[in-house]
């Protein structure tokens, strides 16, 4: 009975993890990405692995030409905002637990394009638009 009541919970436990959506009326705080390039690089540690969880985003398609990366927090819901036109972005989660990014057209989360989905293991999810699309702004949530 104990093993039964264990499986359950964790079950329970794994489905409302898998659910990382952002609230419709919600309006999260803006934090104005204009940093040092170094700065901007050196925000995550290793993908994949314990405290590896990040949001990173880039100039180019395909998750290529990174501008800069930013630990997701834990279902902080702060928005990230940048001058540069972003053109793909890259949840990446620590091996345990997933993060997801959304991307958005304006500078303050309100408008999105799409997302990454939830990244867990490896190297992450790469999120690019269709059509050549950018955005200026990004949202991400750790083991939310």
């Amino acid at each position: 009975m104990l093993l039964k009541n264990l499986v359950l919970l964790l079950a329970a436990e794994l489905a409302s993890a898998a659910a990382l959506v952002a609230p419709r009326d919600y309006s999260p705080e803006v934090i104005n990405l204009e940093a040092t390039e170094l700065q901007r690089r050196a925000a995550c540690a290793a993908a994949g692995v314990v405290n590896g969880e990040c949001g990173r985003y880039y100039r180019g398609t395909g998750c290529n030409d990174q501008i800069g990366a930013n630990g997701p927090g834990r279902c902080s819901g702060t928005c990230y905002s940048s001058s540069d036109a972003i053109a793909s972005i890259k949840a990446v989660g620590d091996g345990t637990y997933g993060t997801n990014c959304h991307l958005y057209y304006d500078y303050n989360c309100q408008n999105q394009i799409g997302e990454t989905g939830n990244a867990i293991t490896g190297g992450g999810k790469c999120y690019t638009p269709s059509g050549g699309q950018t955005g200026h702004s990004y949202l991400c949530w750790y083991r939310c």
